[in-house]
C-alpha cells in the first residue's frame, strides 16, 4: 500500500467513524424524545394553526413531562370530531390557548376530555385550544372553523396573564394582530420567516443538533468559550423577554394603573370578546367565559420568586387579581356568564397534587381535573348544558 493509499484509508475510516457516531447520537436523541416535535404551521389569517394529522412527542428542557401528541384530521389537539353534529348531542366548543391545548398532559387528562366525561354521554366537548392564541386568533378560528361544528355552547377560556397582551398590535411580538384604520380586526400575522427556515434548514431536521444547541444555550458557561473559538458563532441567542423599564412586558398587566398602551390593549380585548359573543349568538350558540388565573394567585411563593428574579419589579405595587376583576366587571355589564377559576384552584391546593408544573407553568393533570369539575358545575348551574350522566368516567 502506498503512502497515499494509507492516508486515504485512514481518512475513510475516520469519516465512517464520525458518521456512525453521529448516527448513534441522532438515534439516541430520537428514541429518548429529548427535543419536542413541532405541531404547527403558518396560516395567513390565524398566524399559525395545528398541522392536521401530525404526531410526535412534547417535552421541555426540564423534562417535567413527556407526552405523545396526535393532531386530529381537523387540526385539533383532540379526538376526531366530525363537523356534522350527531343527533341528540349537545356540543361545547372550548376556545383558548396553550392551557386548553394542554400538550403537557396525556389527551385523556386534558380539561376538554375530563369535562366531557363529567358532563356525560350526550355532551361532546371539542378542544379548540392552540398555543399562542389570543382572543383575535380565537375569534377568527370561530368564524372560519368553529361554527362548522354547530356548537350549542361556545366557552372561551381567557388567560389575562397574556391574552390582553396578545390582542395588542404593539405589545404582542409573536402573533401580533392587524387592525384596520377603524379598529376592525383583519388578521393575525405569523412568523413566516422562522417557519420557512424550519422547513428548509438541514439543522432543524437533525435532532442531535437541536438537542446540543439547546444544551449550549442553557449553559452559557459552556457556550462562551466555544464562541471565542468560533465553534458556536452560529448559535442564535435565545429570545429574551421584552421589557419595559426593566420589567418583562407580560407582568405589566398586573400594574394597578394601566398605561395608555395597556388601556388600548384592554379596549381591543373587550371589543374582541364582544365580537366572539356576537358571532356565537348569531349562530344560535350560547356564550360564556372561564377566567384562568395566574399561577401566582394560586401559589404566592412563585410570585415571590419572580420578584426576587427581577429587581426592577421590587418596590412597585402589583395586583395579581386586578385583570380578573376587570374582566368580571365587563362580563357583568355585558350579561355574559363568567366563571373565575381561581377560588376552586386555591381550595384544591391543600388536598390535591400540584396543580401547575413548576417550570413550565401550565396545569398538571390534577389542575385539569380541578378545572373540569368547576366548569361542569358552572355549565350546569347556569343551565348552559344539561347533565345527563355526571362523573361516570374516571381518569386512569
Amino acid at each position: 500500500m502506498t503512502r497515499g493509499q494509507e492516508v486515504s484509508a485512514w481518512a475513510l475510516l475516520l469519516l465512517l467513524g464520525l458518521l456512525l457516531g453521529g448516527g448513534l447520537v441522532e438515534a439516541g436523541v430520537r428514541v429518548l424524545h429529548l427535543v419536542p416535535d413541532r405541531f404547527w404551521e403558518p396560516d395567513a389569517k390565524l398566524g399559525w394553526r395545528h398541522s392536521a394529522g401530525r404526531t410526535g412527542w412534547w417535552t421541555q428542557e426540564d423534562r417535567e413531562f413527556l407526552v405523545p401528541i396526535s393532531i386530529s384530521r381537523q387540526g385539533l389537539r383532540d379526538v376526531e370530531h366530525a363537523y356534522a353534529k350527531p343527533a341528540g348531542v349537545t356540543r361545547v366548543l372550548l376556545l383558548g390557548d396553550s392551557f386548553i391545548e394542554a400538550l403537557q398532559v396525556p389527551l385523556a387528562a386534558t380539561v376538554a376530555r375530563r369535562l366531557e366525561a363529567h358532563l356525560g354521554a350526550t355532551t361532546e366537548v371539542i378542544n379548540a385550544g392552540v398555543s399562542g392564541y389570543g382572543t383575535a386568533s380565537e375569534l377568527l378560528f370561530l368564524r372560519d372553523q368553529g361554527l362548522r361544528y354547530a356548537p350549542d355552547v361556545v366557552l372561551l377560556a381567557f388567560y389575562p396573564g397574556n391574552d390582553v397582551k396578545n390582542n395588542s398590535a404593539t405589545l404582542e411580538d409573536i402573533l401580533p394582530p392587524v387592525y384596520d384604520g377603524g379598529g376592525k380586526l383583519e388578521r393575525v400575522t405569523a412568523p413566516l420567516e422562522g417557519f420557512a427556515r424550519a422547513r428548509t434548514g438541514w439543522r432543524d431536521h437533525v435532532q442531535a443538533y437541536r438537542y446540543t444547541r439547546q444544551l449550549l444555550l442553557r449553559h452559557p458557561e459552556l457556550t462562551a468559550p466555544l464562541r471565542r473559538l468560533g465553534v458556536a458563532a452560529s448559535l442564535d441567542a435565545p429570545r429574551a423577554a421584552r421589557e419595559r423599564d426593566g420589567v418583562p412586558v407580560d407582568y405589566w398587566v398586573y400594574a394597578p394603573e394601566p398605561s395608555a398602551e395597556w388601556e388600548d390593549a384592554w379596549r381591543r380585548t373587550e371589543s374582541l370578546l364582544a365580537a366572539v359573543r356576537a358571532t356565537a349568538i348569531s349562530a344560535g350558540s350560547r356564550f360564556a367565559i372561564a377566567v384562568i388565573p395566574s399561577r401566582y394567585q394560586i401559589y404566592p411563593e412563585l410570585w415571590a420568586e419572580t420578584l426576587a428574579a427581577h429587581p426592577a419589579m421590587q418596590g412597585r405595587a402589583w395586583e395579581l387579581a386586578g385583570p380578573t376583576r376587570r374582566l368580571l366587571r365587563w362580563c357583568e355589564t355585558q350579561g355574559v356568564p363568567c366563571l373565575d377559576l381561581a377560588a376552586g384552584l386555591v381550595a384544591a391546593v391543600k388536598t390535591s397534587a400540584p396543580l401547575y408544573f413548576h417550570h413550565d407553568g401550565h396545569w398538571t393533570a390534577a389542575g385539569h381535573e380541578t378545572v373540569a369539575q368547576q366548569l361542569k358545575n358552572f355549565l350546569r348551574e347556569r343551565q348552559l348544558v344539561s347533565v345527563q350522566e355526571a362523573e361516570t368516567h374516571e381518569l386512569h
